[in-house]
């Protein structure tokens, strides 16, 4: 089973040499692991769908999915389902009594 300190590890040896190339030109060099980071975690919000968006909200509501993966997978989606879930529930709320004509 993974633990949390586990690598994730690929073979992409173009992708180092490109990164290498790229770490040579900057003083200081770049810092290829939070590139990593923060590559993995656009592609991964990339290949959501709306509908799978919406499954891991609900597993995140339920406590599921911790927040720290929710905000890793949904981003400012996170707080933007929120927002519309409340205006939803604050709309079903709202007293239609006559607003309607027969």
């Amino acid at each position: 089973m993974a633990t949390n300190d586990d690598k994730i590890q690929f073979r992409g040896h173009a992708e180092k040499a490109a990164s290498q190339v790229v770490d040579e030109l900057r003083l200081g060099g770049i810092n290829v692991s939070e590139l990593a980071r923060q590559g993995l975690t656009e592609k991964l919000r990339e290949t959501l769908s709306e509908e799978e968006k919406i499954t891991l909200h609900q597993r995140y509501e339920r406590g599921d999915l911790s927040e720290e993966v929710a905000e890793i997978l949904l981003g400012d989606g996170l707080d933007e389902i929120e927002r519309e879930r409340e205006a939803f529930e604050a709309a079903t709320d709202i007293d239609r009594t006559g607003v309607y004509r027969e």
